[in-house]
């Protein structure tokens, strides 16, 4: 993609990998970190940019489960090999949208302290949190399963 950024990553075993193509460089990119719950227990930043696009690669899909939080409004993709989650997805009127574990970028090193807290995520309506994902996550994009044809409802 012309113009962009390519960054790599995925989950630590390779079985879950992706291109995030970027306007900036990852070095750039804005972390944040949630105070839900499950965001605090699993110690994770995120990251994305709203004019980004992100390519995935799942090679066994019997290796993959999806955790669906909270709201009951996003997905996790989590790899059950060696359990990293690479990204979360949304689904915006027939779109999804992504947010990165910015942990599972190849090579980022994330200074802490440089990190954004968004805070009283969890008291955010419906309607408030689908708005903040247009407004901040990557709304392009693409997962391809190696090993078996896309089933839509599953994502």
């Amino acid at each position: 993609m012309d113009g962009l950024h390519e960054i790599g990553g995925g989950c630590h075993c390779g079985n879950i990998t992706y291109r995030f193509f970027s306007p900036v460089p990852e070095t750039e990119l804005a972390i944040r970190s949630c105070d839900c719950s499950f965001c605090r227990k699993q110690g994770a930043c995120y990251t994305a940019h709203p004019q980004g696009a992100l390519k995935v690669v799942v090679r066994e899909s019997e290796q993959i489960t999806h955790y669906r939080f909270g709201s009951e409004s996003a997905d996790v993709f989590l790899c059950t090999r060696c359990g990293v989650f690479p990204f979360i997805v949304g689904r915006i009127d027939d779109q999804l949208y992504a947010v990165l574990n910015a942990n599972s970028i190849d090579g980022l090193h994330i200074e802490r302290a440089a990190v954004k807290t968004l805070s009283n995520l969890e008291k955010q309506s419906t309607e408030e949190r689908l708005e903040r994902w247009k407004r901040l996550w990557i709304p392009q994009v693409e997962i391809n399963y190696l090993n078996r044809p896309v089933n839509p409802a599953i994502l």
